[in-house]
């Protein structure tokens, strides 16, 4: 029964395309701040536009791209994760010390991955195991993940990773006459994975009707539990790979490492077309965001924007990423209700 449900919902979906305006309409909020950004460094600076500077730079937010898309799938289902960037310096901690008591890197890399699922898992234990909201769950573990990565490490950096291992943005995957990061054809590669999961899986599906509504979604025969949970372990195993790859970039490890990227992951998932509350949202809508965000501040570093100014502004798109689509969803209830009239 539960597979013609799914079947219907679907075939509804593909048989009933929406004009090409239509679903272009959660993208126009990152693409209009892109090219505000765009215009606006270009004029601050002649060498902003400089298409080698703008490619190499793309290395610097590509851990913020890999957490952004675990927690679309995170959203899409009516859950939230504020933990992730402190599983990263878990996972990063981890890797440093077992790197500096003698360990091969490979292997400390497989470890973080494997502390990043399992701090992913304690979030689903007690989000879907037990029932508890997932807002106040992640915000507590946001604390106690960044607590114990201090007990970990304490004041101490952990620099004593190999020359071969340092540097993965520094690698350009055409060779130095195009300078095509690594970490931004990684992250491209997992966005690949990422929206097929979401778009041609029964998983997928599963995401958007449990976001949609849990509840008819359960008594549709959808196993709502699992799907919730895998998507904390996913947002755990991007947190961990995240870890490897902020590790490579800066060859060192600090019990602060990653701290306030939950913010800007959010932000990239939210101001990208995904629906706080669930059920709606695309990989695509991630991936164009997380490049408007990072025009924004690319522009502001170059006008020599401070820091604070800089997560002020990325907290004011955060804001109107938000409200902007309340209000037009008002707006339009509102004109339907006077057109019934």
């Amino acid at each position: 029964m539960s597979r013609m449900v799914m079947q219907d919902v679907s075939d509804s979906v593909v048989s009933r395309p929406a004009p090409w305006f239509s679903r272009a309409v959660p993208y126009l909020p990152s693409i209009v701040i892109l090219i505000a950004a765009m215009i606006y460094g270009t004029v601050s600076s002649p060498y902003f536009l400089n298409f080698t500077a703008l490619l190499v730079n793309t290395g610097r937010y590509v851990e913020i791209g890999l957490l952004a898309l675990a927690l679309t799938v995170v959203i899409v289902n009516g859950d939230i994760d504020l933990s992730v960037a402190s599983n990263l310096a878990v996972s990063a901690a981890t890797m440093g010390l077992m790197v500096e008591g003698g360990v091969a890197v490979e292997i400390a890399a497989l470890a973080a991955l494997a502390v990043g699922v399992g701090l992913g898992a304690i979030n689903a234990i007690f989000i879907v195991g037990l029932g508890l909201p997932s807002l106040v769950v992640t915000l507590a573990t946001l604390a106690l993940y960044r607590g114990l990565a201090q007990i970990m490490l304490g004041d101490n950096a952990v620099t004593a990773y190999p020359d071969e291992f340092v540097g993965v943005d520094q690698v350009s995957v055409l060779g130095e006459a195009v300078r095509v990061p690594m970490p931004l054809v990684m992250f491209l590669g997992f966005a690949v994975l990422f929206s097929f999961l979401l778009t041609r899986t029964n998983f997928g599906l599963s995401c958007y009707l449990t976001g949609s509504n849990q509840k008819a979604a359960l008594f549709s025969g959808i196993k709502t539990d699992r799907t919730r949970a895998t998507a904390f372990l996913l947002a755990g195993l991007m947190a961990g790979a995240a870890a490897v790859m902020l590790t490579s970039r800066l060859g060192s490890t600090l019990s602060n490492v990653g701290l306030g990227l939950e913010l800007l992951a959010i932000t990239v998932v939210v101001l990208g077309g995904t629906d706080i509350f669930g059920g709606r949202g695309t990989i695509l809508g991630t991936v164009i965001a997380l490049f408007a965000v990072m025009a924004v501040r690319e522009s502001l570093v170059i006008s020599n924007v401070n820091g604070q100014v800089q997560d002020a502004v990325v907290g004011v798109i955060l804001i109107v990423a938000i409200v902007v689509p309340i209000a037009v969803a008002r707006w339009k209830s509102r004109a339907a209700t006077r057109r019934l009239r």
